[in-house]
């Protein structure tokens, strides 16, 4: 063993005057702290990034492709067959949103129309038979169910703007409730079948405004959505995820990177005890010193003795740090203890993911910050004039 390691070794295990100890402890205590609380805040945000990312493109299209003004687009076929046959294209799907309102049993409320036949529960023309009713089928959303005490069987009666002039009132059977995740969705929208939206609105055949296209690698739609604007021309409109949701994200991002900055300054301050502590050591030790520097130890080897002493004391506080916090993260989500009003922040819950990378860059920053304290104390150390301190001995 080198003796830079075994005297760094021996001089971490003993300590002659209890205040390098007690500076030492609040070190390890410091960067323990700094680096769980960066763990779990950065953890916090990816999970809130993440479920909203989750949610929104669970329940929304990859790529939007509509009109320039905005009307139907009646060779919707045509360009549905040609998009599906682009490489990164999965599925393209015809749908419509129509602002409207929704009458129940107690409450009246606004409501957006979704032409969504995949998700709805429609009855078969027996049990509609049984019923003895002629009404157009929807589901409904939760949040918007639980508004207007409509239940799965219940009637109800949608009120839309016909030709955004008159309004109309149908009468509706609700077959389904759903449930989306997003306070947003489930407190609005409401599921309607192509073909039971053309009867509500007294149409031959459903024709869309808009065209939902899925894609295979959500993170290459930006360029898919290329190619599709390359081929339909100048007019259409196309929007993908990640544009329609910029602002959000780039919050999100934002917010990790603040969060990132200023738990950082906090294991900063913390480090500081590392110099506090080393400069009270060489303090301790200058006898110790001059004897090495008498025997021919080199200034790099006492340089070197005091940055492996200050930095197993980031080391131990960085190994405690990502214990608790990743222990910290996983009780959170075992008592789901990030619990939000869904009407303000979308979610009713926020998990905690911590992510490899992200620890990693923790761990480099936190041993980058446990390197820059030790520099002073160090350079301090190898200052140090032997026979002078010999002499005073």
């Amino acid at each position: 063993m080198p003796f830079e390691l075994k005297l760094a070794l021996r001089y971490f295990r003993v300590r002659r005057k209890s205040l390098a100890r007690f500076t030492s402890l609040v070190a390890v205590v410091g960067i323990t702290a700094g680096v769980a609380s960066l763990i779990i805040a950065n953890a916090l945000a990816r999970g809130f990034s993440d479920e909203m990312q989750d949610k929104i493109l669970g329940n929304t299209a990859h790529i939007t492709i509509f009109t320039n003004d905005g009307t139907e687009i009646f060779n919707w076929r045509e360009i549905k067959e040609n998009l599906e046959k682009l490489e990164d294209v999965k599925e393209v799907s015809a749908t419509t949103y129509e602002s409207a309102f929704i009458i129940g049993e107690n409450a009246t409320s606004y409501a957006v129309l979704r032409v969504q036949g995949s998700r709805l529960k429609v009855p078969s023309q027996e049990q509609l038979e049984t019923l003895n009713l002629e009404l157009e089928t929807i589901a409904l959303g939760a949040k918007l169910a639980e508004k207007t005490n409509l239940k799965t069987g219940d009637q109800a009666e949608i009120i839309t703007l016909e030709n955004q002039i008159e309004p109309k009132r149908s009468r509706v059977l609700v077959t389904g409730i759903f449930q989306t995740g997003l306070y947003e969705y489930d407190s609005t929208w409401i599921y309607i079948s192509p073909d039971n939206f053309a009867k509500l609105n007294e149409q031959k055949e459903f024709t869309p405004t808009i065209l939902s296209v899925s894609v295979k690698d959500i993170y290459n739609a930006n360029k898919t959505a290329d190619e599709i604007r390359a081929s339909l021309g100048e007019n259409f409109k196309v929007l993908d995820w990640q544009e329609a949701n910029q602002p959000l994200f780039a919050a999100l991002s934002l917010e990790r990177k603040v969060a990132l900055a200023i738990i950082s300054l906090i294991i900063f301050i913390a480090v500081l005890n590392i110099t506090t502590t080393l400069a009270l050591l060489v303090n301790e030790r200058r006898l110790d010193i001059a004897i090495l520097r008498t025997c021919g130890a080199k200034t790099k080897s006492l340089i070197f003795i005091f940055l492996i002493e200050g930095l197993f004391l980031g080391f131990i506080g960085i190994f405690f740090g990502v214990i608790f916090g990743l222990l910290g993260c996983a009780l959170g989500n075992y008592f789901k203890v990030i619990s939000l009003s869904a009407e303000v922040y979308s979610l009713e819950h926020i998990p905690f993911r911590p992510h490899l990378l992200n620890i990693l860059l923790i761990i480099f920053i936190a041993f980058l910050l446990s390197l820059t304290a030790t520099i002073y104390p160090a350079l301090k150390a190898s200052r140090i004039k032997p026979l002078e301190n010999l002499r005073n001995q």
